[in-house]
């Protein structure tokens, strides 16, 4: 592997492990708010937060990632001035464009609950997080500041930052409020735990920014003798590079969002009053979490695999690029094959541990597990497009998705056999089209092809068998030693089976496992196992 890969594969791994500590706090943060607030709480919570992450999606997405590379390749040019200033430009479009998305919130709450429906005891949470924002704006800018100059610890450690007050304070909040005010102020109170969080990041980021010119208070200044662009040529070019990501992701960001402003409406006709729509989608909210939790080393993948693809296409060099094209799908499959199983089988398990007493959790999260196959993939694919330069191209197929959500939600929420369970279905039936469609796109634009054997049938059959044995192991243990015990034993089960079965199969190779978290200590157990199959090869001694 090369150095460049290698440097890639670190700067990720260190977000991916960021991400997903952020990841594992916020579904603790869920538990203690399902304990005090219920199913209807996370029902309002999750009306709260889908409509702020749209809000955030617009307004803090696409210009740090623009921040970042613009940065960056000013920097490989020794334009350090420039890519400050860059900086410094972009810091004030952020700045206002968090401003613009807090007032929306603030005022227009009333607006947000009568359009959607919602209780009225949305109402405190909604403005609780109108500041959020404002806030994550400037972490955003910062970021994408020390994200150019390759730093990766500061984004790190702030993400780390916001996720820990978040939980502390907002547990804390929704404690003494719900038992003092009831549920709309305790979920006021939870989420007012995310303005704080984003608050005490943009302090340190702040602080390190400030750290950071200092010290490098020179470098800063430092410009070649070429002649500088005006800050007209900064923005529309950071315009040019934010739109199509901006757009992409709040396309993403909307189909949580459509689900909110549907669900009490369409719930409405098929029986269900206002309350028990929202303890539907409270629970609905609960799985989501849940098979997100996957999609974070998917993405670390992802990040690892897309530099890689961007410089054989660079370099027009065909066969290069359509073998790690290639390459990056058989590694997303091998962990969603099993992630969606082993969720599936265990989501009973599961939904008793962290949310004992949900109503319809369970059955949800057992069904809309099978989702995150086409999730990885439909990103996966995504993110290949983009890397080969077609940005409209994901937009356009989004666009679709967008409408078939809608369509799909309106008429399944409304029967009343299916009731909530419809959302899971458009879920499911949305991120099959976007999977269909971005493939064919990836292949229409490169030529791809995938052996489908190695690719599909191989993870496929190791997980199926995994299930399997993942199923009757947490059902024997956990009627001797409890939930908490089987699902430990059937997770440890789970990876030995898929990983051993994987190998024996030769499902997985020595390039594959390089691109994974801790790859040289996997390759370690590789190689023993290996070692136990008749006829293999004395794997070589590495270093």
């Amino acid at each position: 592997m090369s150095d460049k890969t290698s440097n890639y594969l670190k700067g990720a791994s260190i977000l991916a492990a960021a991400g997903i500590f952020s990841r594992l706090l916020g579904l603790f943060f869920k538990i203690p708010l399902y304990q005090m607030a219920g199913s209807y709480g996370n029902g309002i919570y999750a009306n709260v937060t889908n409509i702020y992450q749209l809000l955030l999606m617009v307004s803090t997405v696409g210009i740090p990632l623009a921040i970042s590379k613009m940065v960056s390749e000013n920097i490989a040019k020794g334009e350090y001035a420039t890519a400050h200033r860059v900086f410094k430009l972009s810091f004030i479009a952020l700045v206002t464009m968090g401003c613009a998305a807090s007032l929306f919130l603030f005022f227009g709450a009333d607006w947000i609950i009568e359009t959607a429906n919602w209780t009225a005891e949305s109402y405190p949470a909604i403005v609780a997080i109108a500041l959020a924002p404002l806030f994550i704006s400037i972490c955003s800018a910062y970021r994408g500041l020390f994200q150019g100059f390759e730093i990766m610890t500061p984004t790190a450690i702030s993400q780390i930052v916001e996720q820990i007050v978040r939980v502390i304070l907002g547990v804390l909040l929704c404690w003494i409020f719900v038992a003092n005010f009831g549920v709309g102020m305790g979920v006021g109170g939870a989420v007012f735990g995310a303005t704080a969080g984003g608050f005490a990041a943009a302090i340190l980021l702040g602080y390190l920014y400030r750290t950071f010119v200092r010290d490098n208070r020179r470098l800063l200044k430092k410009r070649t003798g070429r002649r500088q662009r005006s800050n007209k040529a900064l923005l529309k070019r950071l315009l040019i590079i934010s739109i199509p990501v901006t757009l992409t992701s709040a396309l993403v960001s909307m189909f949580s969002t459509i689900d909110s402003f549907i669900y009490v409406t369409r719930l409405g006709l098929a029986g269900f009053g206002a309350v028990d729509a929202t303890i539907m989608f409270g629970d609905f909210s609960n799985a989501e979490i849940l098979i997100n939790l996957p999609l974070i080393l998917s993405g670390t993948l992802a990040i690892a695999m897309i530099p890689t693809i961007s410089r054989s296409y660079a370099l027009r060099d065909r066969e290069e690029t359509n073998k790690k094209i290639s390459l990056s799908i058989r590694i997303i499959l091998l962990v969603a094959f099993p992630s969606c199983i082993g969720l599936s089988v265990l989501s009973y398990g599961i939904f008793d541990l962290l949310f004992p007493g949900s109503p319809y959790g369970a059955q949800i999260l057992s069904t809309l597990s099978f989702a995150t196959i086409f999730m990885m993939l439909s990103n996966t694919f995504q993110s290949i497009l983009q890397s080969i330069d077609r940005f409209r191209v994901p937009l356009i197929n989004l666009g679709v998705a967008i409408i078939i959500r809608f369509i799909t939600g309106w008429i399944f929420l409304a029967i009343p056999a299916i009731n909530i369970y419809g959302i899971v279905l458009s879920t499911i039936i949305t991120f099959v089209y976007l999977t269909v469609a971005n493939f064919l796109s990836v292949r229409r634009f490169t030529g791809v092809r995938i052996d489908l054997f190695h690719t599909l049938v191989k993870p496929l059959f190791a997980a199926v068998i995994m299930g399997l044995i993942t199923f009757y192991a947490f059902n024997f243990v956990s009627s001797i030693a409890g939930n908490f015990l089987g699902l430990v034993i059937a997770f440890v089960v789970a990876v030995c089976v898929y990983g051993i079965i994987m190998i024996f199969i030769k499902g997985i190779t020595e390039e594959e496992i390089g691109y994974f978290p801790g790859h040289q200590r996997l390759l370690v157990v590789y190689d023993r196992i290996n070692r136990l199959v008749p006829g293999r090869k004395k794997p070589r001694k590495r270093r």
